[in-house]
């Protein structure tokens, strides 16, 4: 202590200053290595951070699964952009791999040109990107593998859908994570499965749902629903027995996942007899609806003008193309972009669509698919008439001060439609619930005809074999949330975040202002070049004496001027590139300082001055004893 007190304050700022950084250093050598798995996120959105359902996922996954993330260094350099978003992907599949407690190992792979770990990526399904200004393919993919062989990946991660990045993880997670293929249960009241006394084959949303679940079709009275069952499908509902519709309550009430799809006026559901229509096409399941809180009426249909599809009519003996109100082509608006498993769908056909009211105290509705302000309700059975003009269906609409939910999720808490427990003769094994135990997972559709495949796909003739092509995104609606469904609560919770590429925008502009003089002079080069080539084809065709390999003077010259054109030109245009550059990086650098160093240096500056203004502590003489 001594020795401290005699220091010069120079000397002792100067060693509290080297005794800081010593610290600093050590802190953090400590830290990173001790702490490795601690992580802190203080992003906008939370964009590092997983949500409690894929925390419970994680911790309770069957399979241990490998994952390999394909990425090229390469990218990484050549694209800031995908850089910051390479950054994020690696870091929660870190915070993945942390949190399954050794169920999960992630090897990161950078895929050189013609190496075997290339062959690798593009046999798991990873697809080649392509940049500007890069000779070789590059990869930013994610495989995934369990211990049965199964296989699922993401070909690319497209910036597009940064937003759902945890989304598309844990579904991998989920798909490839539990024992046994999940089974979709479906209570087929349309025709799904086909029929062959009626000539009509599988629908195609049937046959894309069978290449990834087991698909088990319900039929008569059901108490047990199939083992593994993941999702529950009741596609237009009619004559349920109450052993079925409680066996469907109970199932809901225990959080199990349900899609219900009903229709005031299902068109195409057939009769006894082929080509004949069925006597009643209304979806019956009020009874549950009514215990959950929500107002389904059969009666009516949502009639719009705004997304209306035109179709033929014979209209006072003539054949016109009339807008046919009842059928909707629904786009923009009408689809809520926010939600995951409508974010990539532009178009979805309705037809002869009801609508879906929140009646219950504790219950609500959060619209999937919605009408437009142009919309009302009008009589399902003058909707569903193929005969007269639909735009007199005008006359008679029934407008709303709210928007008409054709599609939603049903939120809250729900109770049982049997209060007095099982009804007679059903063999339900179960617990009776009375009311919700976990988390509500239902999804509300107001048209069961969007399922067939006249809703939405043309079949064609191709070399000889039948084609499904696809006009509209019923498929993907259906198999989207299925897919959410079937994860579970850890899929059902997640929605969109943030993105990690926040760009500079003064940076931006810059390298855009210079980039547009850039290819203007390249214009004027490439315009230059050809004028130059023109001339010389001209002096040569005005000379038809010349022979054999003969040029004429003027030639020479012509050819010689464009040389030095083209020398100076490219001269100019390095002269741009370089005061492009120049500009940009002194931005960037001046960015990077006062991110990086200015706030720093700030508070130290102010440190130090606070040690040098501090009066030093006066130590009081010893005086000497009188003798």
């Amino acid at each position: 202590m001594s020795y401290l007190k005699n220091l010069s304050r120079p000397r002792l700022i100067g060693l509290s200053i080297g005794l800081a950084i010593v610290l600093f250093l050590s802190v953090n050598v400590f830290t990173s290595n001790t702490f490795q798995s601690v992580r802190a996120d203080l992003t906008e959105g939370n964009l590092y951070s997983l949500s409690n359902g894929t925390k419970t996922l994680l911790s309770e996954l069957d399979e241990p699964l490998h994952m390999r993330l394909f990425l090229s260094e390469s990218l990484v350099q050549s694209a800031p952009q995908l850089a910051a978003y390479a950054k994020r992907v690696r870091s929660m599949l870190d915070t993945y791999a942390n949190r399954a407690d050794g169920k999960i190992t992630l090897e990161v792979i950078d895929p050189k040109p013609f190496s075997d770990a290339e062959d690798r990526a593009v046999g798991l399904g990873i697809n080649r990107i392509r940049l500007a200004g890069v000779a070789d393919p590059l990869f930013f993919g994610l495989a995934v593998t369990n211990s049965t062989d199964g296989k699922a990946n993401i070909p690319v991660f497209a910036p597009d859908r940064e937003a759902f990045l945890e989304y598309d993880l844990t579904r991998l997670v989920a798909e490839l994570g539990q024992n046994g293929k999940p089974v979709v249960a479906v209570l087929d009241g349309i025709g799904l499965s086909g029929n062959p006394v009626a000539r009509t084959q599988q629908q195609q949303v049937m046959s894309q749902l069978k290449e990834v679940y087991e698909v088990e079709f319900l039929n008569g009275d059901v108490d047990k629903l199939p083992d593994n069952t993941r999702v529950v499908m009741a596609v237009h509902p009619q004559n349920l027995s109450d052993r079925t519709l409680y066996t469907l309550d109970q199932w809901a009430l225990s959080g199990g996942a349900t899609m219900v799809f009903v229709d005031p006026h299902a068109e195409t559901q057939t009769g006894p007899q082929p080509g004949m229509p069925a006597p009643n096409a209304t979806s019956d399941f009020d009874k549950l609806f009514k215990a959950w809180g929500v107002e389904f009426d059969g009666t009516k249909a949502v009639a719009d003008a705004g997304y209306a599809i035109r179709t033929g009519r014979n209209v006072a003996g003539r054949q016109v193309e009339v807008p046919n109100y009842p059928w909707l082509s629904l786009r923009g608006e009408a689809i809520e972009k926010s939600d995951v498993i409508l974010s990539q769908l532009s178009s979805l056909v309705l037809t002869t669509a009801g609508n879906f009211v929140a009646k219950g105290e504790n219950v609500s509705i959060s619209p999937l698919l919605t009408a437009s302000s142009d919309a009302g309700l009008v009589k399902a059975s003058d909707a569903a008439s193929p005969y007269g003009d639909p735009r007199e269906l005008l006359n008679s609409l029934e407008t709303s001060d709210k928007p008409l939910i054709l599609a939603g999720r049903l939120n809250g808490t729900i109770k049982t439609a049997f209060a007095d427990g099982k009804p007679e003769g059903s063999e339900f094994e179960g617990e009776h619930l009375k009311e919700l135990k976990g988390k509500l997972n239902i999804i509300l559709v107001g048209d069961a005809d969007m399922l067939m495949d006249r809703n939405w796909i043309h079949h064609r003739q191709i070399f000889g074999q039948q084609i499904a092509q696809a006009f509209a995104n019923n498929g993907d609606f259906v198999l989207n949330t299925v897919e959410q469904m079937a994860g579970g609560v850890a899929l059902a919770d997640l929605r969109g975040r943030g993105v990690s590429w926040r760009p500079f925008e003064r940076i931006a502009a810059l390298e855009k202002a210079a980039d547009e003089k850039y290819r203007t002079k390249e214009q004027e080069l490439v315009k230059r070049l050809q004028e130059t080539e023109e001339k010389i084809r001209k002096l040569s065709a005005d000379k038809p004496e010349q022979k054999g390999d003969f040029v004429s003077e003027e030639t020479v010259q012509a050819v010689e001027q464009f040389r030095a054109d083209l020398l100076s030109t490219r001269a100019q245009l390095r002269t741009v590139q370089h005061d492009l550059r120049r500009d940009v990086e002194q931005m960037k650098a001046w960015v990077t300082t006062a991110n990086v160093g200015l706030i720093p240096a700030i508070v130290a500056a102010g440190a130090l001055g606070f040690a040098i203004r501090r009066p030093r502590r006066s130590v009081p003489k010893r005086r000497g004893r009188k003798g």
